[in-house]
């Protein structure tokens, strides 16, 4: 797992949820870049992907991130919140450059 430390690692400029998510997907895509999953039968993808698209439509550039997170059967019996049960994607370290502002 890529453990975090909440006070020193995620860069005092994150202020929103939305930074965070953004932040979070970034990350897990650069120490995941071809990690793949089994999403269905015969169908796999990446497990983590984070990019920045042009929209023509409306002339804004959208991050899109997209995650796909093993969840532990415990999460059928077991009581807590539903966060708590997602198995890690590796035992990859945080790289220096996502803790700095």
């Amino acid at each position: 797992m890529t453990t975090i430390n909440i006070a020193t690692d995620i860069p005092s400029q994150i202020t929103t949820l939305e930074q965070l998510h953004a932040w979070s997907a970034q990350a897990l895509f650069s120490i995941n870049p071809t990690l793949v999953v089994i999403e269905g039968v015969g169908y796999t993808e990446r497990a983590a992907q984070a990019g920045n698209f042009w929209v023509a439509a409306d002339s804004k550039t959208r991050m899109i991130c997209r995650l796909s997170l093993e969840v532990s059967p415990d999460h059928l019996s077991a009581s807590g919140k539903p966060w708590t049960f997602v198995q890690p994607l590796s035992a990859t370290a945080l790289p220096a450059s996502f803790k700095a502002n």
